[in-house]
């Protein structure tokens, strides 16, 4: 078993070097007057963490028969002190 691991372990660290060889290359235009297209294996980036913006939530204003219940409520609670 220890053997097997450290096999892994050197074909991971093999490929590894052979991927860091890798990053650099750049893939060319067909057309010579151009520059390079970008990256062949451009590294990945992890997603930003800026906040999503959103319109903010409409005024809901409550039925006028729920403003009477809430108020009836709140008599009743000062009736009760």
């Amino acid at each position: 078993m220890a053997s097997w691991i450290r096999d892994l372990a050197a074909q991971r660290q093999a490929f590894r070097e052979r991927f860091e060889e890798r990053l650099g290359l750049m893939v060319p235009s067909e057309d010579p007057d151009c520059g390079d297209l970008g990256e062949a294996l451009p590294t990945r980036r992890p997603p930003g963490r800026e906040a999503i913006l959103q319109p903010p939530k409409p005024q809901i204003k409550p039925a006028v028969k729920i403003l009477q219940l809430a108020q009836e409520r709140d008599t009743e609670f000062e009736a009760a002190d």
